[in-house]
């Protein structure tokens, strides 16, 4: 068997170890925050992920509610569906964007404000016969706010 420090390979249990922790964060950034760890800097907007995965969570609850909605063939939510689900997944760009450091994260949060401006404005519409649809808005209202914000 060849030693794995002269060959420069990783044993499976140190790949596996490896894995483990790249899962954790990327699972969960919020543990990384603010974090300081032998001089390295993994500050990054707590405030701004915290909002857009609330957004997201909210998004999904939305989701399923109009995938209800549409099973009983009322349509009327149908433009919702379509603004949700390109919130969530912009949402979720922006939590990865800004809790890798990207160059790019303002770039992100000026499109994500702009999609959730059209998902509040659609959601606006039906806030008054579904909770879920006024708790979209204001979701998204927060997360223009923090955007703008982040932006500067």
């Amino acid at each position: 068997m060849e030693n794995s420090k002269s060959t420069g390979s990783v044993s499976k249990r140190q790949f596996l170890g490896m894995m483990a922790a790249a899962s954790a964060v990327s699972i969960s950034p919020n543990l990384l925050a603010s974090n300081k760890h032998a001089g390295h800097n993994a500050a990054y907007s707590k405030d701004l992920v915290e909002v857009a995965e609330e957004c997201v969570s909210v998004g999904q609850a939305c989701k399923a509610h109009i995938y209800q909605t549409l099973k009983s063939d009322d349509l009327s939510l149908t433009k919702c569906l379509l603004q949700v689900r390109d919130t969530i997944s912009t949402c979720n760009s922006l939590v990865e964007l800004v809790t890798n450091g990207s160059k790019h994260s303002k770039a992100m949060a000026k499109v994500c404000a702009d999609i959730c401006k059209d998902c509040r404005d659609e959601c606006k519409k039906h806030a008054s016969k579904h909770e879920i649809c006024k708790a979209m808005a204001d979701s998204c209202d927060a997360t223009i706010k923090a955007c703008l914000k982040y932006i500067g």
